[in-house]
């Protein structure tokens, strides 16, 4: 919500404690205090979230799937000839 519709619900909740009879000045400021320190709060998240925003690692330099990558096969277990045109490489970790 908006720091104006927070304002906007303070003073409507004031407005209908007072209507009613049941609101005296103390609980107004009680209730004004209150919607001071939530904003406060609000401001202080803000900031929170901005300096995460700034601080955020530059995203990767994209991948290009279509280009052709040469992986050594070594010692590797291989089925088929080493000269084959095409290399199938699956990586599997069993623990």
């Amino acid at each position: 919500m908006k720091r104006g519709g927070v304002f906007l619900a303070s003073v409507a909740t004031i407005v209908a404690l007072m209507a009613a009879g049941c609101a005296d000045k103390k609980d107004v400021e009680e209730i004004k205090s209150k919607q001071n320190e939530i904003l406060a709060k609000l401001a202080e998240l803000k900031g929170d979230v901005a300096k995460l925003a700034a601080a955020r690692p530059a995203a990767p330099p994209p991948v290009d799937v279509a280009a052709v990558q040469n992986i050594p096969i070594g010692n590797s277990h291989i089925r088929g000839p080493k000269d084959a045109p095409v290399t199938i490489v699956e990586f599997g970790d069993f623990q």
